[in-house]
């Protein structure tokens, strides 16, 4: 029987007459990546904000290894191991790769520090820094400012920050948002790389991504999951496709 890790039971949540999320269900399988895929306006980044923590639903519950969630805050989920990127990326423009990767190790092992530019020079860093780096593909850019990396390899860096705290689940909020091709690509490698090390919630428009990657797709609408299926079956569903304005899922 498949280990769930996230489950996401009657899930709502209303904004006055806005119902941002309806009677939401989703279980998310240890070790895959799951899509969230829907419409401009489904839903997708609401639901994320309450499986992080950031806002709590009106009702409903969320499970994440067999504890309830609902209303934990958002740093003891973290500690839990639950970890996120944003649709913009957060990163320190004016620090380098490293400094950034070595504020993250830093944080995520709960060290105070007052000089960031001296957070390089902590054991835990120093022990850890140059394995997170690889992770991510970017030890060949410890040194360069941040501000100095392509989009993707910001990218590439946020990914790389989340994934310090070695997280049971990673959250990716349009990882793909203003990507060229190129970065696409890597990107895509990267994430492909850590399946199965760590279980991964993807929300992305990039279809072309979502069908190469995700092990399970859900389709969200309107605040409400209409389908969760294989990536092979979401593709071909009428239901989706009319989700979509009448359009195929992969235009």
């Amino acid at each position: 029987m498949a280990e769930m890790l996230l489950e996401v039971a009657s899930l709502n949540k209303s904004y006055g007459a806005i119902q941002a999320t309806q009677d939401l269900h989703l279980n998310i399988e240890k070790g895959h990546i799951h899509a969230l895929i829907g419409p401009n306006g489904a839903g997708k980044t609401t639901l994320v904000n309450q499986l992080t923590g950031d806002i709590f639903p009106d009702s409903g519950r969320i499970i994440y290894k067999s504890c309830e969630i609902t209303r934990m805050s958002d740093y003891k989920r973290a500690r839990l191991g639950i970890a996120r990127s944003f649709q913009i990326t957060h990163i320190f423009e004016n620090l380098t790769v490293a400094e950034n990767m070595a504020l993250a190790i830093n944080a995520r092992n709960g060290h105070s520090f007052h000089f960031w530019r001296n957070s390089l020079k902590s054991s835990i860093v120093t022990a850890n820094l140059d394995n997170a780096l690889a992770r991510v593909d970017l030890g060949h850019r410890a040194r360069l400012k941040a501000s100095h990396l392509s989009h993707g390899e910001k990218r590439q860096l946020e990914v790389g920050m989340a994934l310090v705290g070695n997280p049971e689940l990673l959250i990716l909020d349009e990882p793909m948002a203003g990507m060229g091709s190129g970065g696409t690509v890597e990107l895509s490698k990267l994430i492909s790389s850590l399946k199965g090390s760590v279980t991964i919630l993807l929300v992305e428009h990039d279809m072309d991504v979502v069908f190469s990657l995700a092990d399970m797709v859900t389709v969200l609408v309107y605040g409400h999951n209409i389908l969760t299926d294989s990536p092979t079956n979401v593709r071909t569903n009428k239901e989706v496709q009319a989700a979509y304005l009448g359009e195929s899922v992969d235009a």
